[in-house]
């Protein structure tokens, strides 16, 4: 199918999608599409919206993230999440085609195994859920500064005899400065619906993400500054209560709540990070997310909440990334990627560096 008509099929696909959103209910989010797998974002505090260079293990969440640099491997992303919560991804590229780049690819989230019982008490076995999605993307280059790309991607969702079915697009546009030292990005996720195949799980959209970035470099320097705006689809992000003003439970006199409401607002839509050149073949990344350390306070207590790290590099052969990220003062999450060299013909050794 030529690249215009099937531009033609997103945009017609995409506004469809739309035009039921205005009507629709939210649903309950994901992991499988919500918390990132690839540990570069996830150690950066949240998606790296705009990338200054192609990364094979982005593609299963940037629909930009792919150009002809990036090998034909395997990228697989693993994440071990709380109590038994898995998720993943496999992102496949295709062969280049003019300006276009394709990808194919899967991701999925698992809530572990439980044990079920009737209204009486008795034991009925286990059971498990979990969510599955394939997808499908391609990227146009336009010009060496703009890039725009779609993803689209379907699946379903299950807990036991529990299904329904999800079909979504995510849509972006980036562009790179011309000497390569910045970069700014769009990217609309999760923009689609669900439909309950069982009559008892909730339908409608889905809890879409409009977010913009900006990254910037500087010349000879080792460092590279990311900022993520995300949830632009709308301001408040705190939950109901958290600017009312309190009450002495003795005297009944009022604490004045000092939270300044519009500073913590805007910091719940940032997201900040930093990537260090530590080496030839290693990348260290740095983050903080205010939205995930104001949301995981327990008591009073915030602990690292919102701080996330990990490194990505190559030991001979192997590439690798690894994340760490601060979700709860009880735990951290850990996130691991391997790019799996595809045996091809007439396969080149280069490959980017981190």
């Amino acid at each position: 199918m030529p690249a215009i008509s099937w531009f033609r099929h997103v945009a017609l696909f995409s506004l469809t999608l739309g035009l039921q959103s205005l009507c629709a209910q939210d649903v309950p989010t994901s992991l499988a599409w919500d918390v990132v797998a690839a540990p570069r974002h996830a150690a950066l505090g949240g998606l790296d919206v705009a990338p200054l260079e192609a990364d094979g293990w982005s593609v299963a969440v940037h629909p930009c993230a792919l150009d002809s640099t990036v090998e034909r491997d395997l990228y697989t992303s693993y994440l071990d999440y709380f109590a038994g919560i898995r998720a993943g991804a496999v992102t496949w590229p295709l062969a280049q085609h003019g300006k276009r780049a394709s990808h194919v690819g899967i991701r999925f989230s698992t809530f572990g195994t439980f044990e079920g019982t009737t209204a009486a008490g008795l034991e009925s076995g286990n059971f498990s859920g979990g969510d599955y999605i394939a997808q499908c993307g391609t990227s146009w280059a336009l010009g060496s500064q703009w890039t725009l790309g779609a993803t689209g991607w379907a699946g379903h969702r299950n807990l036991a005899q529990v299904n329904a079915g999800v079909l979504a697009v995510d849509l972006a546009a980036l562009r790179r400065t011309q000497n390569g030292m910045g970069a700014l990005g769009f990217v609309v996720s999760n923009l689609g619906v669900q439909e309950d195949f069982s009559g008892i799980m909730p339908q409608g959209r889905l809890p879409y993400n409009v977010q913009a970035g900006w990254t910037q470099t500087f010349p000879n320097a080792p460092f590279t500054f990311h900022l993520r705006m995300q949830m632009l689809n709308t301001w408040e992000l705190a939950p109901e209560g958290t600017y009312d003003d309190a009450y002495d439970p003795l005297t009944g006199e009022v604490i004045p709540n000092d939270i300044w409401e519009w500073g913590d607002q805007l910091a719940r839509h940032l997201t900040g990070g930093v990537t260090l050149k530590l080496g030839p073949q290693l990348t260290g990344h740095l983050g903080y997310n205010h939205q995930r350390q104001k949301t995981m306070v327990a008591a009073g207590r915030t602990g690292l909440n919102g701080l996330s790290m990990g490194l990505q590099g190559q030991f001979k052969a192997l590439h690798y990334s690894v994340a760490r990220s601060v979700y709860h003062f009880a735990g951290t999450s850990t996130h691991l990627a391997l790019a799996i060299q595809v045996p091809q013909q007439g396969r080149e050794s280069g490959r980017n560096q981190p």
